[in-house]
């Protein structure tokens, strides 16, 4: 599907104004040429922005989408490390049955730690957490700031870490 005309200036001018910031953040933290697919895949993002049109981006919005960027890819290579290791190990991953079910157990475990949050910690939790919206995607679809939901999130996640040491406070 083409990119409207005006999306497309709007990405080509934040492009222009904070490529360079972005970049050396990236830099900080990844060789240079997986610094600059960061760089350039924040603003390949900025192109699929739902209300891009509607929202005021920051440098600082930016910079956090490379961070949150930085750290999947990070994650993505431990488990990608862990697979590699057991390999070498000989360790064979659980029966896809075992597997299920764990994460079965694991669902329903969440879905009732999930229950005890408010309704506004829970939704946000949800957009921001499992279904990887912005802070800004996630007040917009709320109708509240974007501080707000920065600190439904905070409480929420929280409640929920409390709730984990005290299950695991409890088996020990």
């Amino acid at each position: 599907m083409p990119v409207p005309a005006s999306r497309a200036n709007r990405v080509l001018q934040l492009f222009e104004d904070y490529y360079t910031r972005v970049f050396c953040f990236a830099r900080k933290s990844l060789p240079a040429e997986q610094a600059e697919d960061v760089a350039q895949e924040v603003f390949a993002r900025m192109l699929q922005l739902e209300h891009l049109e509607q929202i005021d981006i920051s440098i600082s919005y930016l910079i956090k989408t490379a961070d949150n960027l930085i750290k999947r890819r990070w994650n993505r290579g431990q488990r990608f490390n862990r697979w590699v290791d057991s390999v070498k190990t000989g360790e064979r991953p659980a029966p896809r049955i075992q597997r299920e079910e764990l994460a079965r157990e694991t669902r329903d475990d969440l879905a009732s730690r999930m229950s005890r949050l408010t309704d506004a910690e829970r939704a946000t939790v949800r957009m921001v957490i499992c279904d990887g919206m912005s802070y800004q995607e996630a007040a917009a679809a709320l109708g509240v700031p974007v501080s707000t939901i920065n600190n439904w999130k905070y409480r929420g996640l929280q409640k929920l870490k409390e709730e984990a040491g005290d299950t695991l406070d409890a088996a020990h």
